[in-house]
């Protein structure tokens, strides 16, 4: 987990509100305003080198926590900053230990501890100074720990002035910690806790975990409580309450107030527990779930093996039989016989429609798609006149203007041979058929084809049931014979070249096939396919706007 970005603001806010403090505290000492070093009058003065002191650590502790001032100052100013520190606190605590006379002399209340810092100031600037050169050193864990360490050191001193001078200035060293000396500590400790990164009580306070939501309830709450109610007890003793009273009044209150902390954090981890049941029997549901969707995925892929399998075993066993009708019905042919012509008529067109219908079947299966460049000019002219030789029938052809694609020559040629099938198919009369084929290149740089003709018209409501195999339209059906595979088969032969087909309206034809397919010079991709609605929609509103390719 990485610090919070308000952490450096947090460091820099703390650090430069010390050097402020410093700052103001020895231009105090310079016009005389006991209203600035001492606070009140009946209150001990921060001395000038305490003052120093705070000015320099807040600076290192600002240039060596916060990166805006870290990447502009160079690193060594920091430590002179400390190294500083260590030499006036040092001077303060070794001077004091041994008796001797305290050195520095200018501006210091030498009434108040010979003019030196208190002892316990020199060791909380000495502990602050020990955590600036640990996070030079990168220990962060041990900067962190001198970090917490000096701001016990300034709350204790804070804590003492709530509960009342007197009784702090008793106790050893802290004789001569002034109020706002103690408050500069604590700020330091606090900006050194912040900014010594994910470790330790920071780690703790920032974490999302029920444990870190916990210590954030309960520890302000540890830490304000029985401070708060000493002072109210403290305050009652003074003002002649008796002290059995008061401290059965402060353990009571106490007792009742950390209960109800502990009841609450109970409720937490009951909830979160329930919440971790659930999402456990979630995860549960969710693997047994996805073991059922591999196995059936893996019956799926089984069973499309097993399909084009039984496709392709089929398709073969059938050829056999239907070209012995074939070649039976052509020798039978030959013999001239008129009696039998229209027997042998249909025969020939049951056989040739159940021939047509192994090959689509078989292009609807998974034949591996070989993508090469493919002209699409001379192939369209090639299955016209296939198409004109064996339907008997002229197909005036408008053709271009042309774009090559990338795409499998034999699965075009049966695309493209199907839909121009159709046109002459389902053309009514004998004469000539009109169609059109073009193509344009659309803004996403695939080639877009179309196939138009002035056949029957396909109504909306067919145009998406068309396309789904063994389904024909009623218009359709009334009209010609036809197994409901061809369509579908273009369907697919388009999407497995990762392109979309639809049916939409052209000014001047009937209806137009719009297809597309992947340019001479793009890799095909495969696409998630589109409903047939939603594609249908999307190409008539583009068919509109474009106008007829034609030569």
């Amino acid at each position: 987990m990485k610090p919070t970005r308000r952490t450096p603001v947090v460091v820099g806010l703390l650090s430069v509100g010390v050097t402020l403090l410093g700052l103001l505290v020895l231009l105090g000492w310079l016009t005389g305003d006991e209203t600035i070093t001492r606070l009140f009058p009946v209150l001990v003065a921060m001395q000038p080198a305490t003052a120093l002191d705070f000015v320099l650590l807040g600076l290192a502790t600002l240039l060596l926590h916060c990166g805006w001032a870290r990447d502009r100052v160079p690193k060594v100013v920091a430590l002179l900053a400390v190294l500083s520190v260590v030499v006036v606190a040092g001077t303060g605590l070794v001077t004091e230990l041994a008796g001797w006379s305290y050195p520095i002399t200018i501006l210091g209340d030498m009434s108040q501890n010979e003019g030196r810092m208190s002892g316990i100031t020199a060791v909380a600037h000495l502990v602050i100074a020990f955590s600036l050169l640990a996070t030079v050193a990168g220990r962060t864990l041990v900067a962190h720990s001198a970090g917490v360490l000096a701001l016990t050191i300034g709350l204790v001193g804070l804590s003492g002035y709530a509960f009342g001078p007197s009784d702090l200035y008793d106790v050893g060293y802290f004789q001569t910690l002034a109020l706002h000396t103690a408050l500069g500590i604590a700020l330091l400790g606090m900006a050194l806790v912040s900014g010594s990164g994910e470790v330790g009580l920071t780690k703790l306070a920032r974490s999302r975990t029920l444990g870190g939501r916990l210590a954030r309830t309960l520890l302000p709450a540890v830490l304000v409580i029985p401070t708060v109610l000493g002072w109210v007890g403290l305050w009652m003793m003074r003002n002649d309450f008796g002290p059995g009273f008061v401290m059965a009044l402060y353990a009571t209150s106490v007792a009742l107030l950390t209960g109800a902390l502990v009841w609450l954090s109970g409720v937490r981890l009951t909830t979160a527990d329930v919440r971790r049941s659930e999402a456990e029997e979630a995860r549960e549901v969710a693997d047994r779930a996805l073991a059922e969707l591999r196995v059936a995925s893996e019956e799926l892929r089984l069973a499309n093996r097993d399909l084009r399998d039984f496709t392709a075993a089929a398709a073969h066993d059938l050829r056999g039989p239907l070209s012995a009708v074939v070649l039976g019905v052509q020798m039978l042919h030959a013999e001239g016989d008129p009696a039998h012509e229209r027997i042998l008529e249909r025969i020939d067109a049951a056989a040739v429609r159940g021939m047509t219908l192994i090959d689509d079947l078989l292009e609807f299966g998974q034949v591996p798609v070989e993508v090469a460049r493919l002209d699409l000019a001379p192939l369209v002219q090639e299955i016209v006149s296939g198409v004109q030789e064996s339907s008997g029938r002229p197909v005036r052809l408008e053709a271009g203007p042309w774009s090559p694609v990338r795409a499998d020559a034999r699965l075009v040629r049966r695309l493209l041979t199907n839909l121009i099938g159709n046109a002459v198919k389902y053309t009514q009369g004998e004469g000539p058929v009109d169609v059109s084929v073009g193509t344009v290149t659309t803004p996403e740089g695939r080639i877009l084809v179309h196939v138009a003709d002035r056949g029957i018209t396909i109504p909306e409501t067919e145009r998406d049931l068309v396309f789904e195999i063994f389904k024909r339209g009623e218009s359709g059906a009334r009209h010609a014979t036809g197994n409901g595979v061809g369509l579908a088969v273009c369907r697919r032969i388009v999407e497995r070249h990762g392109g979309e087909i639809s049916i939409v309206d052209r000014d001047g034809w009937s209806k137009s096939f719009e297809l597309t397919l992947p340019a001479a010079d793009v890799a095909p991709r495969q696409e998630p396919s589109i409903p047939q609605g939603r594609r249908r929609q999307a190409w008539s509103s583009s068919a509109k706007a474009r106008p007829t390719a034609s030569a």
